[in-house]
């Protein structure tokens, strides 16, 4: 198996998806979308202010170059699904986010014995303790996580809906900001 079928699971399509997305077309084609939703953000950055009224104003408008970049490699993580993964390392604000990474998307068998792992490494040091507070002890203290339901759903669970609700964010996320800003500006001067 070569290296191309190895990346892609030998699958042409996500081979030709992959070699687009690194392309210099692909490059033109994001920096035109990135180019126009930055544009129409800061217009509605600079229509906020205009009003004058008590609103929060929209903040960390990203650059051009990084909003491809975030738009490409979504786009790559998508192809060889590993969305999940990428999300958590790109978008969730955990300690050692490629290391959570790692359990993104298990099932719940996989879950358990995780989880088992982990309190079996704490009982080797003497502590004690069930499963589940051994388990929250290590997101703790590994992930800066306060509890583990919050750690699974957070990073162990991915059903569909939440893959294209995390999809729908990346890709829609700055004209949905821009889009709240308007109707934010509209009822305050409706309100006038």
């Amino acid at each position: 198996m070569n290296l191309r079928n190895l990346a892609t699971g030998g699958d042409p399509r996500k081979a030709l998806a992959t070699k687009f997305f690194q392309s210099k077309q692909a490059e033109a084609f994001l920096s035109i979308v990135a180019h126009r939703e930055r544009r129409i953000m800061e217009a509605v950055v600079d229509l906020q202010e205009a009003t004058d009224a008590d609103i929060d104003v929209i903040e960390g408008v990203p650059s051009v170059d990084d909003r491809v970049e975030q738009i490409r490699s979504m786009a790559l993580a998508m192809i060889d699904e590993s969305l999940p993964e990428w999300y958590i390392t790109e978008a969730m604000d955990l300690e050692n986010a490629e290391e959570a990474a790692q359990y993104a998307d298990l099932t719940a068998d996989e879950w358990e014995t995780t989880k088992e792992t982990w309190a079996d490494r704490y009982r080797e040091q003497g502590i004690e303790g069930d499963v589940d507070e051994l388990a929250t002890a290590h997101v703790r203290a590994r992930f800066d996580v306060d509890d583990l339901e919050t750690f699974r759903e957070g990073v162990v669970e991915w059903p569909d809906d939440r893959q294209r609700a995390v999809l729908e964010e990346a890709l829609a996320g700055g004209l949905e900001m821009a889009e709240q800003g308007i109707e934010d500006v509209t009822e305050e001067l409706e309100d006038r």
